[in-house]
């Protein structure tokens, strides 16, 4: 997957960039969630760039994640991307300035991901770093990636986080897993 990502173009990348935004802007828990999670993208990761500027212009409230320690994350408020500084892993990640989100905050989380399949289930880069950040979180979790890397089955064990959506370019999935209020708590 990571391979593939990798081997489309700049132009490719930008178009499927858009349509992404283009499954978000309009879809209710998007335009509901006050305070969004995004995420800058590496590696081929898909951009939510544009879903990032509409969230900064909007006046809502966007965190970005940022690697604190090993396997550690946190989301920070971000009021501009001229906040974003080369963190660990070379990832764009929020400066010290922006405050530490409390994750119950959070109404929306985009969360990147390799292979995603359609219960929900992610797989991430290795690190856990999700893993160990969403448990707890009450948001709806939006798994983000192009269309072909929703995959009918990925490797999950008990602690891995579980996604309640899927945002490719061609739409959004519904997971069959989806959790309940109740398990996000």
């Amino acid at each position: 997957m990571r391979a593939l990502r990798r081997a489309l173009g700049e132009k490719q990348q930008q178009e499927a960039s858009q349509a992404v935004w283009k499954q978000l802007e309009d879809w209710e828990v998007y335009r509901n969630a006050r305070v969004v999670m995004a995420y800058a993208a590496a590696r081929g990761e898909l951009s939510v760039e544009p879903v990032i500027r509409d969230i900064l212009a909007s006046g809502r409230m966007l965190c970005l994640p940022r690697c604190e320690s090993p396997g550690i994350m946190t989301a920070r408020r971000v009021a501009s991307l001229d906040q974003l500084v080369t963190g660990a892993y070379g990832l764009q990640e929020p400066d010290d300035s922006c405050e530490v989100m409390d994750r119950g905050a959070i109404d929306l989380i985009l969360v990147p991901g390799t292979a995603f399949d359609a219960r929900g289930g992610r797989l991430g880069q290795g690190g856990g770093y999700y893993d160990r950040f969403l448990p707890g979180c009450r948001a709806a979790l939006a798994g983000v990636c192009h269309a072909f890397a929703v995959v009918s089955s990925v490797p999950c064990a008990e602690h891995d986080a579980v996604m309640d959506w899927i945002i490719t370019p061609a739409g959004r999935i519904a997971c069959r897993g989806t959790r309940t209020q109740e398990d996000r708590i």
